[in-house]
């Protein structure tokens, strides 16, 4: 059952808002792992009951040391434990029964060191059930909330610095050390924290349950993370269009691109998707931005804190330099951004301000003119922000000269008066003191600032991508979902034969409402040459042999038959083939197909990603498929706009919207036959394994599609 938004909150308020905390193993050391985390509650101003419990101590820091639990009188909400492996299930038992509330396990030596640790991890898992303790960890560097001093970490923790503006980022970790890192170079980037949380092994809450809960927090309004792989792709997707719902970004840095996912034997589809490749897909698929470094966090954050979301993608830049304005249209260009033709009266209004030598086409180029007149980069932005075809800004200066301090005034001014983005990218030569305060007078305003200009245009880029994904995802919570078959109680009769081969297969995509071609089934040549008749000449012969998955490699398959001699020298060659490349192999005869006209050949199909469950793929056919993997995927169930999003991430997509003469393909029949296929995958998911299709020859506008060859592999 899931949980309701206050229960979610309910159970983690013992983590992030404790009344009073214990610490079990309690170190007078301040610099080891149980030691330190009495250091930072004091030092950060923790304003609740501190109870360190070792019987080794009476005292330590001024307060006093417990020998045990129940030496405790109080209410105690979290246990931060800091013991050897093997005492942690004890430890955990007793705070069950002392009736504490949440739990942050420092120690290590469990599902990372092997089957033994594994079995003690199951251990504690079940106790912190047992007794309904929400437990952070183990081997996990613990969590922080900046707002109220709780410090249930050993990480090193500075203060905060004072430069950022605001606290508005959430961060989660499956990396203690690495995430720690991103932390505290973040903070001395002037990034605002309200919560860290080191997750460790997961074995109770985990990575999603976090990011959930500071969701649901106001005062975050972004939510970064550092991300090695999801416990539950299911929960994340869920947890995902929350995010999308509330107007929360997330942004991951997900390692392990180059990975290779687990093949699935026999098919394309299987053998073309790596586990990184369905991941970046998800990420696409559900808004959520994937960064490379820690920059890019920075950026992010510093974007996305303003609150505000373009209606498009069309960038108009304003720049002190021809060449930066070329530089970032340039990049606009790569990320998927536009940068368009100003409306006339736009333009007019630039040239009425700028002199001869600048230029008044997008990017805008106001020159060193700006040193002139100050004023300038106020007037010409405060122009560009009220073209409609503007639905973003890039401003690039650098801030110097005797009104320096007027200019960043300026920028606030044009910031705060449009509800469009607006990042400046901007810098000053150090020494000069009014440079610097007009620097930290623009820092201090939340205007966004970012400094190198390729990362300011890929922020942007990622900006547009949130704001498109939240979009679409109102939009598609109004549409009905595609549904697998007329009659599932069929669809699950024809899913349970025995033997499931081609013949099966087609039989079931038939039935879902995807077309494929005519065929009949021939146990001897007799049969097959009346087949063939029936079907009319040309024809394709196939064995008809289950276990034989790949017939052509097989020497199987026999194409553009004409005639009855022809045929009845195909039937024995396909069979004698297929009984020669497995022997012993099951060989019903022969698959008497119509020969389809040529058209554009794609491939579709299904499968089943051990962390994200039924997932879809398309990309193009034949030999593209196999030389280049021009393929994209999305996990199911998908929307008609994420088939026609699939299509368009496609190299050769081009192809299907007709090149050099040839006519248009039928793109909605291909989206069609995709949400099916989807529809089916997710309606069978505990039956079927994959779906292939393979070629899906696509024909023009308005003649739709034709299954060629397909598979669907059933769970063993």
């Amino acid at each position: 059952m899931t949980q309701t938004t206050e229960q979610l909150i309910n159970e983690l308020q013992p983590l992030f808002n404790p009344q009073s905390i214990a610490l079990i193993g309690a170190s007078i050391d301040f610099s080891k792992p149980n030691g330190r985390p009495l250091e930072l509650l004091m030092k950060h101003g923790y304003r609740g009951c501190i109870y360190p419990v070792n019987p080794k101590y009476a005292e330590i820091a001024g307060l006093k040391c417990y020998p045990s639990l129940n030496e405790i009188t109080g209410e105690i909400d979290m246990a931060i434990i800091g013991v050897a492996a093997a005492r942690v299930p004890d430890v955990l038992r007793a705070c069950g029964l002392r009736g504490v509330r949440s739990a942050v396990v420092f120690s290590s030596g469990f599902a990372e060191v092997g089957a033994a640790g594994v079995a003690l991890q199951q251990e504690i898992a079940e106790i912190a059930r047992q007794y309904n303790i929400k437990m952070c960890g183990p081997n996990c560097l613990g969590l922080l909330n900046t707002a109220n001093g709780v410090m249930a970490t050993f990480a090193t923790v500075p203060t905060q610095s004072g430069r950022e503006s605001s606290r508005l980022l959430g961060f989660i970790t499956q990396s203690g050390a690495f995430g720690a890192v991103i932390y505290m170079m973040a903070q001395q980037r002037g990034v605002g924290f309200n919560y860290f949380v080191s997750v460790g092994n997961e074995a109770s809450l985990e990575f999603c349950d976090f990011l959930e809960y500071m969701l649901l927090d106001p005062e975050t309004k972004v939510i970064g993370g550092y991300m090695e792989g999801a416990k539950d792709g299911v929960k994340l997707r869920r947890v995902a269009e929350k995010a999308l719902q509330a107007g929360k970004p997330v942004i991951l840095m997900k390692v392990g691109k180059s990975a290779v996912g687990a093949r699935a034997a026999g098919s394309h589809t299987g053998s073309l998707a790596g586990a990184d490749r369905v991941y970046d897909a998800f990420f696409r698929q559900t808004g959520i931005i994937r960064i490379d470094s820690m920059e890019d966090l920075v950026a992010l954050v510093n974007l996305f804190a303003g609150g505000k979301l373009p209606a498009g993608g069309n960038v108009g830049i304003v720049s002190t330099s021809g060449g930066a304005g070329v530089l970032m249209a340039d990049k606009c260009d790569e990320f998927g951004l536009v940068v368009p033709d100003i409306s006339p009266h736009t333009r007019e209004h630039l040239e009425s301000l700028l002199p001869g030598f600048a230029s008044a086409l997008n990017p805008v180029d106001i020159t060193g003119q700006i040193m002139n007149d100050p004023g300038l980069l106020k007037q010409c932005l405060e122009t560009m922000t009220k073209d409609p075809r503007i639905h973003s800004l890039i401003a690039f200066f650098a801030l110097s000269g005797p009104r320096v301090e007027d200019m960043a005034r300026d920028i606030i001014q044009v910031y705060n008066q449009t509800d469009k983005p607006m990042i400046v990218i901007t810098w000053y030569a150090s020494g000069n003191e009014s440079n610097e305060h007009a620097y930290n007078t623009l820092k201090q305003s939340r205007v966004p600032i970012i400094e190198e200009p390729v990362q300011a245009v890929r922020a942007l880029a990622s900006l547009v991508h949130f704001a498109s994904a939240r979009q679409r995802h109102r939009d598609e919570a109004r549409c009905e979902p595609c549904r697998s078959g007329r009659d599932r109680e069929k669809t699950g009769i024809l899913l349970r034969q025995p033997a499931f081969g081609e013949r099966e297969s087609k039989a079931l995509l038939a039935h879902c409402g995807i077309p494929v071609a005519k065929g009949k089934a021939a146990a001897d040549p007799e049969q097959a040459l009346q087949a063939a008749r029936d079907i009319g000449y040309p024809v394709v012969l196939k064995a008809d042999a289950p276990r034989i998955r790949h017939k052509t490699e097989a020497g199987a398959v026999r194409l553009n038959i004409t005639g009855d001699d022809e045929l009845a020298a195909a039937f024995e060659a396909v069979t004698t083939g297929a009984r020669q490349h497995s022997p012993g192999a099951e060989i019903r005869g022969v698959l008497v197909e119509e020969m389809l006209p040529p058209g554009t050949e794609m491939i579709v199909g299904a499968l089943r990603d051990p962390v994200f469950g039924p997932t879809v793929m398309v990309g193009l056919g034949g030999i593209f498929v196999e030389a280049l993997e021009d393929v994209a995927f999305r996990v199911a169930p998908i929307t008609r706009r994420d088939a026609r999003d699939m299509l368009a991430e496609l190299k050769g997509g081009r192809i299907l919207q007709g090149l050099r003469g040839r006519p248009a393909a039928d793109i909605d029949a291909v989206i069609d036959v995709l949400l099916k296929v989807s529809a089916l995958a997710v309606d069978f998911q505990d039956e079927i394994t994959e779906i292939d299709i393979n070629p899906l020859l696509v024909y023009p506008v308005g003649q739709g599609v034709r299954a060629a060859d397909a598979l669907v592999v059933k769970k063993e």
